[in-house]
């Protein structure tokens, strides 16, 4: 039995599918399962999409032998220590206070003079902050 033949029955045994519903899944017939795991036939891993979409199967684990079963597993060997855990980042951002908020200097915006795009462009939002 070839290597990716005993990957796909340890996939199989450990999602608990039988061959037929394996079969099913990719659209095969039962025997198509059973000769690939004897390794009677060449397995076709375009075929097996269904389950890795399903399942999320990674296909480096099940070709190469390399890295999980599953693409949403990740290896204790290959997480960076530098990657914050999302829950310590939300208590980091809780404890950051937030900046006071200056008022917009009035002598920014020269009335008497005309208006420049730029100006034009921004005198709504300085206004509004204002009113605020």
């Amino acid at each position: 039995m070839s290597p990716v033949a005993e990957r796909l029955r340890e996939f199989r045994a450990a999602v608990g599918l039988t061959q037929r519903e394996v079969a099913s899944l990719c659209g095969l017939g039962k025997r198509t399962i059973i000769y690939w795991e004897m390794g009677e036939r060449e397995i076709k891993c375009t075929k097996l999409v269904p389950l890795s979409e399903e399942y999320d199967l990674d296909f480096n684990w099940l070709i190469l032998g390399k890295g999980s079963m599953f693409n949403d597993v990740v290896d204790p060997a290959v997480v960076d220590p530098a990657v914050v855990e999302p829950d310590a980042l939300d208590e980091e951002l809780e404890e950051i206070p937030d900046p006071p908020v200056e008022p917009v200097d009035q002598q920014w915006v020269d009335t008497t003079q005309p208006l420049q795009k730029e100006q034009e462009d921004v005198l709504p939002l300085i206004q509004r902050l204002r009113r605020k």
